[in-house]
């Protein structure tokens, strides 16, 4: 059962991934046996290469809705939707939007020091030891104001890093988008090409097939 499954799945991939083909072959061929089948006629061909030229030139549309969906843009569909509401002969409601600016406040940091003093009738013993105080918070101070740069610092360093990954990513989804739209369609426009050769051919010829058919 697993075997089965698994050759099914093969199959079922392989067919998926030449799916295009099978599309562009399988209308032809039915398009063939309608205009070949029983009772066959000249109008009945012409008709068929007519149909095909039309289906032919449709891929140019499906080609132009799938460069659309690539960029995100909205389909084809959706704007022709939103043209003929523009013309719509109904009473469109009128939406009166209101906004509000709400102004933020910048944060303002401060800082106090406290220096020490050596009193008010100072000696040499008191001034020795306001020295050392202010020495020891100066280098307080400057290790504060390190360990401060040290972390914006490191924040700048890591949103550089995160705005290069970001950057990066775009480039690598742009290039995709680019390639898509290069090669994408192919597959759409040789299918139009192929059914529009088929369909210009049974029109062309509609009178002279259906004299070698009869």
């Amino acid at each position: 059962m697993n075997t089965v499954s698994t050759r099914l799945a093969a199959l079922w991939s392989r067919f998926a991934k030449h799916r295009f083909v099978w599309i562009a072959v399988g209308v032809v061929v039915l398009a063939l046996v309608v205009a070949f089948g029983p009772g066959t006629s000249e109008p009945t061909i012409r008709l068929v290469g007519l149909a095909l030229q039309l289906m032919g030139i449709s891929t140019v549309i499906w080609g132009i809705s799938e460069t659309r969906n690539l960029f995100g843009h909205p389909s084809l569909s959706s704007k022709v939707k939103a043209w003929l509401g523009a013309f719509s002969l109904r009473r469109h409601s009128i939406v009166i939007g209101a906004g509000a600016l709400v102004a933020g406040s910048a944060s303002v940091k401060g800082r106090a020091y406290v220096t020490h003093g050596s009193g008010p009738n100072p000696t040499t013993e008191t001034r020795l030891e306001a020295l050392e105080k202010n020495i020891a918070a100066l280098h307080e101070r400057i290790s504060e104001a390190e360990r401060e740069m040290d972390a914006e610092l490191g924040k700048g360093a890591n949103a550089l890093e995160c705005e290069a990954n970001a950057r990066t990513a775009e480039d690598k989804t742009i290039r995709e988008k680019l390639e898509a739209t290069g090669t994408g369609g192919v597959h759409i426009s040789a299918i139009g090409a192929f059914w529009l050769f088929v369909g210009v051919t049974l029109s062309t010829a509609s009178v002279e097939l259906a004299a070698i058919v009869k």
